[in-house]
């Protein structure tokens, strides 16, 4: 499989059978996501028709040639528990589609099963570790508003149009999920920041225009909405903090 064949990229970790990320990325635009890449496993998922690959070519750009050449899987005994570590790489549609519906002809990749305490590492963990935090990074601001959606029901500015959010049946596990979320992102290693991602958008909900004020330290994160033409009108509002 050569590089320029490639139409989708699929990443995915998990531990015992738990996904911590898993994404699809596709050249046409489509994306699809759930998690953060801590644990436990989000419920909350999302799918956006985007009309451009600005994530696919930020990501492929940081493939190099080499991993095509032939696919790669180490897998050894896992007694005291697994972490998985997958990127495959999928082209060549024989029915013409390149989406959800392709049938890929050729395919490539790299996975990783390794057990929790092993002492090795394998030689590609670094690029694995690597391209999987771009793509949560170049995606962060985008999930972020589907977590919203789910926890809030509001909607995006810019989200597309074409956007499928997917959800646990009750309002316990959506609240669950979104405290989890929260929780990921704050404690992540990567320090993410949710500051910014209200900035420049607003939010439609039940016919009305809001803007989100969000706020995070070292320990509180904070969202409020607020009606458009009137800052002071709180429409949530929810504090969470962690020790």
């Amino acid at each position: 499989m050569q590089k320029v064949e490639v139409e989708l990229i699929i990443i995915k970790v998990a531990s015992d059978g738990q996904d911590a990320i898993n994404m699809k990325i596709y050249k046409n635009g489509t994306t699809c996501r759930y998690g953060v890449g801590g644990l436990p496993q989000l419920g909350i998922a999302g799918m956006s028709f985007f009309d451009n690959s600005v994530f696919f070519d930020a990501l492929i750009a940081k493939v190099p040639d080499e991993i095509f050449e032939n696919p790669i899987l180490y897998d050894e005994e896992t007694p005291n528990g697994s972490l998985e570590y997958s990127i495959m790489f999928y082209g060549v549609s024989s029915n013409g589609e390149t989406g959800e519906r392709a049938k890929w002809t050729k395919s490539n990749g790299v996975v990783v099963k390794q057990d929790t305490q092993s002492t090795f590492k394998h030689p590609l963990m670094g690029f694995l570790d690597s391209l999987t935090m771009e793509a949560i990074e170049l995606t962060n601001e985008w999930y972020f508003d589907i977590i919203i959606n789910s926890k809030w029901k509001v909607l995006s500015s810019t989200l597309p149009k074409s956007t499928i959010v997917t959800e646990p049946k009750t309002e316990k596990e959506i609240n669950n999920d979104y405290e989890n979320y929260v929780n990921q992102m704050m404690t992540s290693a990567r320090q993410w920041s949710m500051a910014d991602f209200g900035n420049n958008k607003t939010y439609d909900k039940a016919e009305k225009t809001l803007k989100a004020t969000i706020k995070q330290s070292s320990s509180k994160f904070s969202i409020y909405f607020s009606k458009v033409d009137d800052p002071n009108s709180a429409v949530k509002r929810k504090w969470w903090q962690f020790w």
